[in-house]
């Protein structure tokens, strides 16, 4: 998240596994956007248009899971989910939140 915040592409990719995902919910996009993005370069790239919204993403446990959450004002608008194996990042995923959705705070606080 560090590097998505700072708009670091070159870190980003070293992070990303090669063939990592990027899938989002439409309504999060801007209208004709693709909700799938696949490719550490691509996955990098598109990310930095979104750097505002990452900046002012709060880890918290969503339904027990770690995610980050986009809440403008305090009100939880999105999800960021980041999935991993062998160490680099494999998905994220962007979503709505729901109105059965359960936060928590997470201790202690620990970068993903």
């Amino acid at each position: 998240m560090t590097a998505a915040r700072t708009g670091d592409t070159g870190r980003m990719i070293q992070l990303l596994a090669p063939d990592s995902i990027r899938d989002a919910e439409a309504a999060l996009l801007p209208h004709g956007s693709r909700t799938a993005v696949i490719g550490a370069a691509d996955v990098a790239a598109e990310t930095t248009h979104f750097r505002d919204r990452i900046r002012a993403a709060s880890r918290l446990a969503v339904n027990g899971r770690p995610m980050y959450v986009i809440a403008p004002g305090g009100h939880p608008f999105a999800t960021i989910g980041i999935s991993t194996a062998g160490g680099r990042v494999t998905r994220i995923t962007l979503r709505l939140t729901r109105a059965d959705d359960r936060f928590e705070a997470l201790e202690p606080l620990t970068a993903l």
